[in-house]
């Protein structure tokens, strides 16, 4: 018999009713993934900093009828602050009264050689990349804990692994945060919380936004490829985890 905590298999593909918690929610890969969970049958809260962009994707969903607004909530939030995630994972408690998936998916990037480097800049990356995941990990956990089940994804870089010049200071907010899932999986995983590091490498995605030399956006991967990959591993049934996962363009680091 298959755990009603998990998908049925019968159903394969569908995630009805789970509850998941996206941060970085208003674009690219937080965008098509909140998609594909909402296509899926899940409830979906979306989280990221920029309201109007936040609510123009539940829009999107609802009426666009890949979900019904019921099933859709936009909560503004700066997961970088403790009291803005508090209310974040509070919401969603009073709205639907669990959190069963955990998307860690917010987070910025700026470049440039350590030497000279801003500080406040080093902060912003150390505290998006790698702050938040802690902070709405430890407030999703207690839902979680509780019922004796749950996951986390976080959404890290292949630059958690590859030292790449100029980024000093993404290279070490993602290698700390693949430290960190680890510490988090061997923490919560006799408790059936199953935790899993997600590495893509280069996404077209609005991140390049800015960045005047950087690969060709064709022989990228798409954010929907970091979706499908995200909503795979929350289908895998009872009795595994994926704990790592590295997914990278055909040609590999571009």
């Amino acid at each position: 018999m298959v755990s009603s905590q998990h998908p049925d298999a019968t159903e394969i593909g569908r995630l009805d009713g789970k509850v998941v918690v996206i941060t970085g929610a208003s674009k690219g890969i937080g965008k098509a993934t909140a998609t594909a969970f909402a296509a899926a049958g899940a409830k979906v809260v979306l989280a990221a900093r920029t309201r109007e962009t936040l609510e123009q994707v539940a829009e999107e969903l609802s009426v666009g009828g890949v979900s019904n607004p019921d099933s859709i909530l936009a909560v503004p939030t700066d997961v970088t602050n403790i009291d803005a995630v508090k209310r974040l994972i509070q919401r969603t408690l009073d709205t639907y009264q669990q959190v069963d998936i955990l998307v860690n998916n917010a987070g910025v990037g700026h470049f440039g050689p350590v030497v000279d480097f801003d500080p406040d800049n080093w902060d912003t990356v150390l505290n998006s990349n790698l702050k938040a995941i802690y902070l709405c990990a430890k407030y999703a956990l207690p839902s979680m804990l509780a019922r004796g089940d749950g996951q986390i994804i976080n959404v890290l870089s292949i630059a958690a692994k590859v030292a790449f010049e100029a980024s000093g200071a993404y290279c070490a907010a993602k290698a700390g945060a693949l430290a960190l899932t680890k510490v988090l999986a061997s923490e919560v995983r006799q408790q059936n919380i199953r935790v899993t590091a997600v590495l893509p490498g280069s996404v077209h995605t609005p991140f390049w936004d800015g960045v005047p030399q950087h690969p060709d956006f064709e022989q990228m991967l798409t954010p929907e490829h970091v979706a499908d990959t995200i909503i795979s591993v929350c289908q895998q049934p009872p009795g595994m985890v994926t704990e790592e996962i590295v997914v990278m363009p055909p040609l590999g680091i571009l």
